[in-house]
């Protein structure tokens, strides 16, 4: 127990310790926004407004989120790189075997949150839609699958990408885990960033979990689980953002 104890420890040192970066640092790396890429993750209705999945402390990240999608806009981040991986599910969705029916096509739920409507809607944004907690094999207006997209941006050259949203344990983890084991696997130049500031996970204790049939979830303690492991991986963890 003490070990465990000792371990825990260990990671919340890591994940408080994480550095804060200028907004500029990210650009200066690679010399332009061009090569600059802003992922939201399932910033959606459903997971903060809205259904069985809808989350007080998940929708704590959705004004950061946005104030930074502002903020890269205004300092010349193209609107054409930034991606939005957005949950899409048809009525029967095998997912809805592990998680209660959420997001599904056509509802409200599967609206992005009025706070960030005016980016998603901005000219050149790119929405993948996706089936399933990973979104690499979800697909673009275009018919493009996501890992196939980012296949043709790592030919292209060095680049970074800042992912956000929820779940910080699940779509988070395996987004960003996604884009930083593909870019892998082809040997590609590629930075991953996660701003612990703008990520968040469900809390659903114990008490309440036995009481609904449910598993439990601790949010602090998977923050910091997967948060860690994603630095473990070699993704880039960080507090947050200075102008």
């Amino acid at each position: 127990m003490q070990h465990h104890v000792e371990a825990i420890g260990h990671m919340e040192r890591v994940v408080a310790e994480a550095p804060v970066w200028s907004i500029t640092q990210i650009k200066d790396q690679l010399g332009a926004w061009e090569r600059v890429y802003l992922v939201f993750v399932d910033v959606l209705k459903g997971f903060c407004d809205v259904g069985p999945l809808a989350s007080p402390r998940v929708r704590e990240m959705v004004k950061p989120v946005s104030e930074l999608a502002q903020t890269l806009i205004a300092q010349g981040l193209p609107t054409e790189n930034i991606i939005f991986l957005n949950d899409d599910h048809p009525a029967d969705a095998i997912e809805f075997t592990a998680f209660a029916p959420h997001c599904v096509q056509g509802t409200v739920e599967a609206e992005v949150v009025d706070e960030l409507k005016p980016v998603f809607d901005a000219p050149g944004v790119q929405l993948f839609r996706k089936n399933a907690t990973n979104g690499l094999f979800g697909v673009n207006r275009e018919g493009v699958r996501f890992c196939d997209w980012l296949d043709q941006v790592f030919a292209a050259g060095p680049s970074s990408f800042i992912v956000v949203g929820d779940c910080t344990d699940l779509c988070i983890y395996q987004n960003a885990m996604g884009i930083r084991l593909l870019a892998n696997q082809v040997n590609a130049q590629t930075q991953v960033i996660v701003p612990v500031s703008h990520v968040r996970t469900y809390d659903l204790p114990v008490e309440t979990a036995e009481q609904i049939g449910a598993m439990a979830h601790h949010a602090d303690l998977m923050d910091t689980v997967f948060l860690y492991h994603m630095q473990l991986n070699g993704i880039k963890l960080i507090s947050g953002f200075t102008d």
